[in-house]
C-alpha cells in the first residue's frame, strides 16, 4: 500500500466510516464508502458521508503526486449537489492531468501558491450518479 494510501484512510473519522481506497496511480485515486455504516434514518447515505468521500481523495492523490515536496494541498472550498438518493455503496474515481499537476507544482515553487479547480461525479453500484462535487484546490509553499 502507498503512503499516499495510508495517510487516505488513516484519518480517524474516515476510518469509522469504512472508507476504502482501492487505487492509487498517477493522477488518479479511486475510493468507495459504504452504505453501512453510513446510514441515515431514511435509509440513504448520510450527506456528510458523500462529501467526506468527495473530499478527502484529492489528498490522497496530491501526496502521491508531490512525493515528498515542500508544498502543502489545501481544498480552500468545496460545494457538492446532491442528486438522487445513494441507496448502495458510492464510488469515486478521481482522476486529473498530470500537466495541471505540474502546473500547479511548478507555479507553487515559483510563486508560493498556485489553484486549480476540479469537479467529479460520486456513482453507485450500477453506475448512476448521486452527487457532483466541485473544488477549489490551494498549494502552498511550505
Amino acid at each position: 500500500m502507498s503512503e499516499a494510501k495510508d495517510v487516505g484512510i488513516s484519518i480517524p473519522i474516515i476510518g469509522h466510516m469504512g472508507a476504502e481506497v482501492l487505487e492509487v496511480s498517477p493522477g488518479r485515486v479511486k475510493a468507495k464508502m459504504p452504505l453501512a455504516p453510513n446510514a441515515n434514518h431514511v435509509g440513504t447515505m448520510y450527506a456528510g458521508s458523500l462529501f467526506t468521500l468527495a473530499e478527502f481523495p484529492g489528498g490522497v492523490l496530491f501526496l502521491d503526486y508531490l512525493q515528498g515536496e515542500k508544498i502543502y494541498p489545501i481544498v480552500a472550498e468545496m460545494n457538492i449537489r446532491y442528486r438522487r438518493p445513494a441507496l448502495t455503496d458510492i464510488h469515486v474515481d478521481m482522476q486529473m492531468d498530470l500537466a495541471d499537476l505540474d502546473r500547479m507544482k511548478e507555479e507553487t515553487l515559483e510563486n508560493g501558491k498556485a489553484e486549480m479547480n476540479h469537479k467529479q461525479e460520486l456513482t453507485d453500484d450500477s453506475g448512476e450518479v448521486v452527487a457532483i462535487s466541485e473544488a477549489r484546490y490551494v498549494w502552498i509553499k511550505a
